[in-house]
């Protein structure tokens, strides 16, 4: 237990390290529409490695280590990196087809809804009922964020603007790709049972 819990430190520590260096690349990675569609596809999953300065950096850092150390010392991380992959190329996709007017985005943020609401979902289906706070937390605080914009408030940390739709688009693929891997587990469970 001891060596896999430091073997997750030191992986966390080494990912930090690895995206850290990346925020010097941030021209050629980040989401850029005009960039994407003119081929430069993998800024699909780079997009959310790079921020915009380095106080979005260190807020998205500190947010990913706290609900890294809260949610998932319970989860694989090689779970962690596909559901990683694949919500960070679902929101993106998002992005670029049902907002046409964002231009750009980077950051972890939209990404980091998306995992806290999977993972204390299938937490929480898991038994441990306590995880229902941490998807109750992301949704009320997307809800929140979502009625402001609606109302013109723009949302803003520091000089930076945060795109909220990101928050939003992250928390409905985690929550509803949640849901479905339940209700399939179940049925497979549930088939198991029946043989």
């Amino acid at each position: 237990m001891m060596g896999a819990t430091r073997g997750k430190v030191l992986g966390s520590a080494l990912i930090i390290f690895c995206l850290w260096v990346l925020q010097s690349y941030r021209e050629v990675l980040e989401f850029d529409r005009p960039q994407l569609l003119s081929g430069e596809i993998w800024r699909i999953w780079t997009g959310h490695l790079v921020h915009t300065n380095s106080s979005h950096f260190a807020l998205n850092i500190t947010a990913a280590i706290i609900i890294y150390f809260t949610f998932f010392l319970r989860i694989k991380s090689g779970e962690l990196l596909l559901y990683s992959f694949i919500f960070a190329a679902l929101i993106s996709v998002t992005l670029l087809y049902i907002y046409p007017s964002l231009g750009w985005y980077n950051g972890l943020s939209g990404l980091l809804h998306a995992l806290v609401a999977y993972f204390s979902v299938r937490l929480a289906g898991d038994g441990d009922k306590v995880f229902w706070a941490g998807l109750v937390i992301i949704w009320v605080k997307v809800l929140v964020e979502a009625i402001r914009s609606h109302l013109g408030y723009e949302s803003l940390v520091g000089d930076m603007t945060v795109i909220t739709e990101a928050h939003l688009i992250g928390a409905c693929f985690g929550t509803v790709t949640a849901l479905i891997c339940m209700v399939y587990c179940q049925e497979k469970a549930n088939l198991n049972v029946d043989k």
